[in-house]
Order: C-alpha cells, then sequence, then structure tokens
C-alpha cells in the first residue's frame, strides 16, 4: 500500500529504521547513501527514490521522533496522578529509545545532528512538546493540582528546557537524573 506520495511506508519504515542503526553505529558523517540502501536491503537508487540526500533521511527521522513523542507525551500527561508520578511518565515518553541511541557509539552526533539538518523540524517539535505540557499546567491548575508563577507556556518551556539539560554524559545516568527531574519539578508545582 501507498501514501498519498505514492510512497510504500513499509519501505520508508525500514530505511529509516535502518538509518537509525548506521548513524548510530558509524556516525552520521561517515554513512552515505550506499551505507543506508545496503542497510535497508535495496539499492542506492531506489533509496534516490524516497529520499532526496542523507540530510533528507535525517529530517524524516527528527519528525517522526518529534510526531511520535509528542503522542506519548500528551497521552502521559492525560493520566490521573500525582504531578511527580504524571511528570515522570511524560518525561519517559518523552525520552523513549532515546537512552539506546545515547549510547550507542556516535550519540552525542546524533543528538546534535536534529539542530544542524533539521532545526525548523526541531523548534516545531519542541514548541508542540511545551503546548503539551502547557495544556496539562492549566488543566492541573484549575483543578487546584498544581500551581505556578508566570504563564503555563513560560513554565513549560522551562520544563522541557530543564528535560532536554539532562541528555549529556554519563548517559547511564539519565533514568536517575529523570526521577530526580521530576520530583524536583512534580513537588515544587504541587499544592
Amino acid at each position: 500500500m501507498k501514501d498519498d506520495t505514492g510512497k510504500d511506508p513499509v519501505k520508508i519504515q525500514a530505511v529509516l529504521t535502518a538509518a537509525l542503526q548506521t548513524f548510530s553505529q558509524y556516525g552520521y558523517r561517515k554513512t552515505s547513501m550506499e551505507d543506508l540502501a545496503r542497510a535497508a536491503g535495496m539499492s542506492r537508487p531506489a533509496l534516490y527514490q524516497y529520499f532526496r540526500n542523507k540530510d533528507d533521511v535525517a529530517c524524516s527521522l527528527v519528525r517522526g521522533y518529534f510526531t511520535e513523542a509528542v503522542g506519548k507525551v500528551r497521552a502521559a500527561l492525560a493520566e490521573p496522578g500525582h504531578p511527580e508520578q504524571v511528570l515522570e511518565q511524560a518525561f519517559r515518553a518523552k525520552l523513549d529509545g532515546m537512552e539506546e541511541v545515547l549510547s550507542a557509539p556516535h550519540g552525542e552526533e546524533l543528538l546534535a545532528l536534529g539542530h544542524a539538518v533539521s532545526a525548523e523540524d526541531v523548534a516545531e517539535g519542541m514548541a508542540q512538546l511545551e503546548q503539551g505540557f502547557a495544556d496539562w499546567l492549566e488543566v492541573q491548575s484549575a483543578a487546584g493540582v498544581v500551581r505556578y508563577e508566570g504563564e503555563a507556556r513560560e513554565v513549560a518551556r522551562v520544563i522541557v528546557s530543564a528535560l532536554d539539560g539532562i541528555k549529556k554524559p554519563p548517559f547511564d545516568q539519565l533514568d536517575a537524573n529523570l526521577v530526580q527531574l521530576a520530583k524536583l519539578i512534580g513537588r515544587g508545582l504541587s499544592t
């Protein structure tokens, strides 16, 4: 079955999965379109029918990540619970799968890749994440569960920035840092 552009979504996903694995193992700069085609089990000309170049593949990875992350975060924020618990689950949703990428030999390069080749997609994705947290803050504030000063969107921006700030070496501490951040913010917001 093909999508609206006439492309097979199964093949697109196969390329993106192979690309993430290849970029993680060899690095973005050292990976060629030939490498990506081989990893995806197709010829290079076939790969070019789906993606213009390596940057196009990377941008698709970034857009896919944010589309999935925004949905998972919003779902986590919709669950009932104490702010600490809800935030921890939302943070886990945003970073889902990130530990594996970050602990890969070229994880740090991949972390910076989105900003380098897909800054607009990153900005849009971050804005959607911030809006999800802002919506949650407003609902929780109206219910008397949380309190904060200023605009919900600004508080949400700080939350998302803090969450991004814990994505740094050593990556084996990412989960512990995530829990600690959720406790700090959740307790600070609780009424």
